[in-house]
């Protein structure tokens, strides 16, 4: 009579488990399914980083933030290497990658990408008192780049990139800007939004170079895992919305004082 009713107990606590496994399962997949990872590097600024107060703030964020608002889902910044982001999206970790992220071709076959969001162009900043006037004057010279963007493999692969001195790696533009200031590098490759945006919070006044026959991205994108078209569509139709009502106007205007928003 014991073994039995020991047996019953068993089976009774078995299927308790069971049950709170399968409850928990899917009330998770439900949370994930309203649930948007963002997958970005959190000293990217003004797309990304960390204010005064530790807290994630940035272009990208409020205009994140819209998205959501708009979908009715919970927004989840998940800060991550950028140099393995590829890894990150493609293992699940995120749902895409949302930080200033430029459109190149060898992306577009890999990923999924949104439509440009953010035009803007690579420039070189140097040292004001610098001799430095041309990209011609650089050649010969070290120049910094942050680590895994599209702005280092353009450097690298190009012409211009294979006749430097040498190309120094920085995993943000603020220490290779801090390198910069000191002397320890002759230049940096960077966008103009990032540049421009360094330069005021930072109380700096570098000297801009027009670069030319060196960048191949088009404009920043949300990038999606292959073939993940269904969330891209979702997003691209509020990001729409967004453009027609002028909030992405408003958000533009508050991190970079003008608008620069891509309309196609």
């Amino acid at each position: 009579m014991k073994k039995n009713l020991k047996i019953f107990i068993g089976i009774v606590l078995i299927l308790i488990i069971v049950t709170g496994m399968i409850f928990f399962t899917n009330n998770s997949a439900k949370s994930d399914e309203n649930t948007l990872v963002i997958g970005m590097d959190d000293s990217f600024p003004p797309m990304g980083f960390r204010n005064d107060n530790n807290e994630i703030v940035g272009f990208d964020i409020d205009y994140a933030n819209e998205v959501c608002k708009e979908l009715g889902m919970k927004l989840e910044i998940q800060t991550i290497s950028w140099a393995a982001k590829e890894q990150e999206l493609d293992s699940g970790n995120i749902d895409c990658i949302w930080n200033g992220f430029g459109k190149t071709q060898e992306r577009e076959e890999a990923m999924t990408l949104s439509k440009p969001y953010i035009k803007g162009e690579m420039i070189f900043l140097v040292n004001k008192d610098s001799n430095f006037e041309t990209q011609e004057s650089l050649q010969g010279k070290t120049i910094g780049i942050q680590t895994g963007s599209s702005g280092q493999k353009d450097l690298e692969s190009s012409d211009f990139g294979k006749g430097l001195k040498e190309i120094v790696q920085y995993s943000d533009y603020l220490s290779a800007l801090m390198d910069l200031e000191t002397g320890n590098i002759d230049g940096v490759f960077i966008s103009t939004i990032n540049a421009n945006y360094l330069k005021k919070a930072n109380g700096k006044d570098f000297k801009q170079i027009k670069s030319e026959g060196i960048s191949t991205a088009q404009g920043m994108v949300i990038a999606y895992k292959k073939g993940n078209t269904e969330l891209r569509d979702k997003i691209q139709e509020v990001t729409d919305k967004l453009i027609e009502n002028g909030k992405m106007q408003e958000i533009s205007q508050k991190w970079f004082e003008a608008d620069l928003i891509a309309k196609e």
